[in-house]
């Protein structure tokens, strides 16, 4: 599968999990992305504070729909940050 995380950036991955941003105490504060690429290295990104935890989920969620089920999927315009 692949993935576009910019301009010009085009990665292969293998697998990609969404997941809450737990802080260790059962609070969850934001909704996590986590990639692993087809070469082992793995990227973690979360999405920005300024997206509600409810629509980040759909998003994040909708994004890997979409990436199953094409094959491909732009991640470029996700407001999100690199763990």
């Amino acid at each position: 599968m692949r993935v576009l995380f910019g301009e010009g950036v085009v990665k292969e991955v293998s697998s990609v999990e969404v997941k809450p941003m737990d802080l260790g105490d059962g609070t969850i504060s934001g909704t996590q992305v986590n990639f692993v690429l087809t070469s082992g290295d793995r990227i973690e990104y979360i999405y920005s504070v300024n997206v509600p935890i409810e629509e980040s989920g759909r998003r994040a969620i909708e994004f890997v729909k979409k990436l199953y089920n094409e094959g491909v999927a732009d991640f470029s315009h996700e407001s999100v940050e690199m763990l």
